[in-house]
């Protein structure tokens, strides 16, 4: 599994940076990020109108990931992308199978740190619904604080014939104590684990510099953000 740089953008960037890696991937990869500054993004299947109404920002401001779930205010949580592609072995395991293995793989990481979680229990019937505020709403699977039952991880996928795409976020809680280096290595170490992948730190290819500026524009178009078409 390829660990890329941590890095610090623009929402549209940090989409198309995402979207360049997942159509390019030939092999697993991870990589965290953080906002440029305070950023609102949405899912995929979300209406745009329901979302601005909502939030009460305008659709320039706001961001729509190319992965699924609701609405995300980015800024102090702690996000990160997982691409899996076609090729491998992982990207094989059903999607709520995936979704429950990273959380446990996350949960795992905050117990090193001396911070207890749970998972969302599963419902054993789902109900397809329009997504709504992804942290008021937590869905099975999804990572929970013990004590106050707060979600605290959530992530949305992607999949297509290239392979899958997973965007997630962790909130941050000031009480904590906590050790970001560590927690992320961590993280990575239970993550490779589960995918049966080895980690390895890997420098940005040259190629995404230049290929996600065109990708980065498509993402920041109102077409993209009204109608999900990327010209």
């Amino acid at each position: 599994m390829l660990i890329y740089p941590n890095s610090k953008d623009t929402g549209n960037k940090n989409m198309a940076t995402d979207w360049w890696l997942f159509e390019n991937a030939s092999a697993p990869c991870f990589r965290h990020y953080q906002w440029a500054f305070p950023e609102t993004s949405f899912g995929y299947g979300q209406d745009w109108e329901w979302v601005v109404q909502t939030t009460s920002l305008s659709i320039e401001k706001l961001i729509r990931r190319p992965t699924g779930g609701g609405i995300v205010k980015h800024g102090s949580d702690w996000t990160y992308c997982l691409i899996l592609p076609q090729t491998s072995f992982a990207s094989k395991f059903p999607p709520l199978d995936l979704y429950k293995s990273v959380h446990q793989c996350i949960g795992m990481a905050f117990a090193k740190e001396d911070i207890v979680t749970k998972l969302q229990p599963c419902p054993t019937q789902t109900k397809k619904v329009i997504p709504g505020d992804c942290f008021e709403e937590p869905v099975g699977w999804d990572l929970m604080n013990y004590d106050s039952s707060e979600k605290i991880a959530g992530a949305a996928m992607k999949r297509s014939r290239k392979g899958l795409l997973l965007q997630g976020t962790i909130s941050r809680c000031d009480e904590w104590v906590l050790d970001g280096k560590r927690f992320e290595s961590n993280f990575i170490y239970f993550l490779s684990e589960i995918l049966g992948e080895q980690a390895e730190h890997q420098d940005w290819p040259v190629e995404l510099l230049t290929g996600r500026e065109e990708v980065c524009e498509q993402f920041s178009s109102l077409n993209w953000k009204k109608n999900r078409i990327r010209n």
